[in-house]
């Protein structure tokens, strides 16, 4: 029987179109030149809470709005988004729902926080019809206990992030899935089975475990070499916020999923992962590929790999990483280095129009824009709607890439630095530290040191220089101030850059 939608739906579209509020619009150039970056305000109908839990696009071109409590929404995107026509392909108030794929015009996978959903058109009215239960995730009542994903695998399979509950929410007398007294404990706990785990679903096989140590893991992506990426936010365990590049059957260490690990608990059922020494847990753990600098980033969400060949500008391949608590979107540029994964953060865009908030993210068909779903998080101070960011071309002065050497550092700029400005060691500020693992809910930088480079050495072209450090360490983080950098009179966009080492280069 066809679920009964709230609005009617004109017979020849299969949809009615929903009424819209006069849009604030950021117009590019007005009283200034064009910028590269633009960001503009989308509206939403009125009547819709705008709090995105997923974007994505479909093979027609139409932009899907997964709301997390007022169904989804699509439109065909316009260059003036007050013109954007919304339909509802669903009204459905979907229970917390913060994940999105779209399978084709007529078919989508959505995360509840119970389930896995597979919301179908049937009919090809435009009007979801079907609603069919793929995989249950257990709960224990807690309202922490929200799903990142599905993201794809490349083999018809799907990767989904389980957070874990909160010791500020109750658990139910009731659970879905086994329960756990020993996991009760602790400030964020798994007191349900794999809570704070990555999973992977396949249409056949189901749902199976994939990777454990999570505490909120609310982003989730698969690179274009198939590797999976996941992001953590800062609390207990988590000295700051981490990006993860995912294995499996690895611990990534937020220690209350290691009672629903098989091997953990085969000696001893009842094992306690709280009360084993921190010296234990930190020698069982992955280590983060990049730490982002606590206060430069307060909660990332939903990482993208920018697969646009250019079109939106000069940082193709690369990842930008989503912040739910701040107006900034960041840049990763990670690399491999003696076989494990590592890698550098930089601001890609913050403030000038883009709220907070940020929570998921799609890239358009042509690759020009990059549209960002914010949704609200009163703990973040967070705002909610959608805007999308256009690349209009032109000159971007950047850190393009940062590389690790022997003893010291590569950088490449997206454009030619002016002769005369970084020539000194002044000129690369930089500060090393690390975070020492512990149970505390965030933690400062341990053993900072001020350092500068040993030498500057400057590319003939001026697009890249070398940076030689006297007795580098791993295990630290070193962040790097560059001063004065500029391209043809034009100051550099962002001089922070931060490179996490876990490795050193042999």
């Amino acid at each position: 029987m066809k679920t009964l939608h709230l609005l009617s739906f004109a017979a020849a579209t299969g949809a009615s179109f929903l009424s819209l509020p006069s849009p604030l619009l950021a117009k590019a150039g007005e009283g200034s030149s064009l910028k590269p970056y633009q960001v503009e305000e989308i509206p939403v109908p009125k009547g819709i809470a705008p709090e995105i839990g997923g974007l994505g696009f479909t093979p027609s071109g139409k932009l899907v709005v997964l709301t997390r409590r007022s169904g989804i929404l699509t439109a065909r995107p316009e260059a003036d988004p007050a013109k954007m026509q919304w339909t509802r392909f669903s009204d459905q108030s979907l229970h917390n729902a913060n994940g999105l794929f779209v399978v084709s015009d007529r078919e989508m996978l959505v995360s509840q926080m119970p389930e896995l959903t597979r919301v179908v058109d049937v009919d090809g009215d435009g009007v979801a019809d079907e609603y069919r239960t793929e995989a249950s995730f257990n709960l224990s009542g807690a309202y922490h206990e929200v799903t990142a994903g599905p993201v794809p695998d490349g083999a018809g399979g799907f990767y989904i992030a389980l957070n874990t509950a909160s010791h500020s929410g109750f658990t139910f007398e009731h659970t879905r899935g086994l329960f756990s007294e020993v996991s009760r404990r602790g400030r964020n706990f798994a007191s349900v089975q794999y809570r704070g785990w990555v999973m992977h679903w396949d249409p056949k096989t189901g749902l199976t475990p994939f990777a454990k140590g999570f505490r909120s893991p609310n982003g989730i992506q698969c690179g274009p070499d198939g590797a999976i990426w996941v992001t953590d936010n800062q609390g207990d365990f988590r000295m700051t916020n981490p990006l993860y590049h995912v294995q499996k059957d690895r611990f990534y260490g937020h220690p209350s999923s290691l009672v629903w690990d098989p091997e953990y608990v085969k000696a001893d059922p009842k094992r306690d992962p709280l009360k084993q020494p921190m010296e234990e847990l930190d020698a069982m753990r992955d280590p983060a590929a990049v730490l982002f600098p606590y206060g430069f980033s307060r909660s990332p969400a939903e990482p993208l790999f920018d697969l646009t060949g250019g079109k939106f500008g000069p940082f193709a391949g690369q990842m930008l990483v989503a912040d739910a608590a701040a107006p900034r979107i960041i840049r990763v540029m990670p690399e491999r280095v003696d076989g494990v994964m590592q890698g550098a953060c930089v601001d890609f865009y913050s403030n000038d129009g883009l709220r907070n908030g940020s929570n998921r993210m799609a890239f358009s068909p042509g690759g020009t824009e990059l549209y960002v779903g914010q949704t609200m998080r009163e703990w973040a101070g967070a705002m909610e709607g959608l805007q999308r960011i256009k690349f209009n071309g032109g000159k971007v002065f950047e850190v393009l890439s940062m590389r690790l050497l022997k003893g010291g550092f590569a950088l490449e700029f997206t454009e030619p630095v002016d002769a005369g400005t970084g020539e000194t060691p002044e000129a690369f500020g930089t500060e090393t530290y690390w975070y020492k693992y512990s149970s505390s809910y965030g933690g400062p930088e341990t053993d900072p040191k001020l350092v500068r480079p040993a030498s500057v050495r400057w590319s003939a072209d001026r697009r890249g220089v070398e940076l030689s450090y006297e007795g580098m360490e791993a295990q630290r983080v070193m962040r790097v101030t560059l001063t004065g950098l500029k391209s043809a009179g034009q100051p550099l966009g962002h001089s922070m850059v931060a490179y996490t080492v876990n490795r050193l280069r042999k």
